[in-house]
């Protein structure tokens, strides 16, 4: 059945005179960064060489027979908002260089696949006094410490620019709801995320997340914690992203304190979840005849699968001192006394507050629509995936009950 709302239908209407500009991606994407870069410092060639690395992932939106308008308009605002990122930080670190003395010391990544509790655990060590996460306003308005009033619209100018995500997917706000001045996830800094095909299918782009070094993309992430980091208090930073599982080594090399928290459930679950979530992406960013269910199916079995492979290696070469793992089974059947556990191992402080926190966050699914999915609307069954996740299946009964 389409999920596409009558609000959808008119956006596309609207849009679909800027669709001429597909016929040729590569001079978008000249474009655009040409446009973003003017009045700034010139980006240094290392970054200027990584956001180029977007440009395969902007020709697969162009090329993709069934994208639609607003799927068009979505290809160029993701290169648009990450060439900008790494303009608008290069340009403060050039007229500001002591920002680059700013510490970012033992950052926690949580990783896991979707629907294996990273959520809950994020909020819990983002929100602890000494922590802190980047908020969504701060990563769309990347910049200096402003003012409470400044603060106040920026958030209220987050909150409108992602309000349509909610008008024109019914779904969106119950698999994930954007906060502007809430913490969210890592990809709204970084240029680089296999989940940027939930839109629409790009194996070119994919295929070369698997050859480049990642590291810049991370150290990058490293210079806007630092960014963030000036004129603020002193925390601990915390992050998190679904595709950082795979890439936990290039992470330690550029943070060489940083710990992970890997968050386990059985991969059935979570890849049904992360399917789910792809579906609601392209029915916003297709026409409805171009969103095949079965595709979607075998296109997440094969990235999750070969990056979890990768993530087991990368876990057994870092070990358990630097990747603590959280089966969601331990999380959500006793989480005063995992969490309280977690932190004590990561060197962090469980008190009060953070009581009071899982309270609230315990609370919170209770006010929201269930996330209801299946792995057989996709086209996958249980056996299939198990047997695609075998190395992963056969460490899950081995970790913490």
């Amino acid at each position: 059945m389409s999920q596409t709302p009558p609000a959808l239908r008119l956006t596309n209407l609207l849009l679909a005179p800027g669709t001429r500009t597909r016929r040729d991606p590569d001079a978008v994407f000249d474009r655009i960064f040409t446009e973003v870069s003017r009045g700034h410092a010139p980006l240094s060639a290392e970054h200027a060489a990584d956001v180029e690395h977007l440009r395969p992932a902007l020709r697969a939106f162009a090329d993709f027979p069934g994208l639609s308008p607003f799927g068009w308009m979505a290809g160029q605002e993701l290169v648009r908002t990450r060439v900008r990122n790494r303009v608008v930080v290069g340009d403060l670190r050039v007229r500001h260089p002591e920002i680059a003395d700013q510490p970012v010391e033992a950052p926690v990544f949580v990783v896991g696949m979707p629907r294996t509790g990273t959520t809950l655990t994020y909020n819990l060590l983002s929100r602890s006094p000494a922590h802190r996460g980047p908020k969504l306003w701060e990563m769309t308005h990347l910049g200096l410490a402003v003012d409470a009033g400044t603060e106040a619209a920026l958030i209220r100018r987050t909150r409108r620019k992602f309000a349509i995500v909610s008008r024109l997917s019914p779904t969106w706000d119950t698999i994930h709801p954007l906060y502007a001045a809430a913490e969210e996830e890592d990809t709204f800094i970084r240029a680089h995320s296999e989940l940027h095909s939930s839109a629409v299918p790009m194996p070119d782009y994919l295929e070369r997340l698997e050859s480049i070094d990642l590291r810049t993309d991370y150290r990058f992430l490293r210079d806007t914690l630092q960014v963030l980091s000036y004129g603020r208090p002193a925390r601990r930073w915390v992050l998190k992203h679904p595709a950082n599982l795979f890439h936990m080594s290039a992470i330690r090399d550029v943070f060489p304190d940083a710990r992970f928290v890997w968050t386990h459930r059985a991969p059935e679950v979570a890849l049904a979840s992360l399917c789910s979530l792809a579906e609601s992406a392209r029915w916003m960013h297709l026409h409805p005849a171009a969103v095949d269910l079965a595709a979607i199916g075998r296109s997440w079995l094969s990235i999750m699968s070969r990056g979890v492979s990768r993530a087991l290696a990368q876990r057994a070469e870092l070990g358990p001192d630097v990747v603590l793992d959280l089966p969601y089974s331990r999380l959500t059947g006793d989480p005063g006394a995992s969490l309280p556990e977690l932190f004590e191992r990561l060197g962090a402080r469980w008190g009060a507050i953070d009581e009071a926190n899982l309270a609230a966050a315990r609370e919170a699914p209770k006010q929201r629509s269930p996330h209801r999915y299946t792995l057989e609307r996709f086209g996958l069954e249980r056996d299939e995936v198990r047997a695609a996740f075998a190395d992963y299946v056969a460490l899950l009964p081995t970790l913490p009950k």
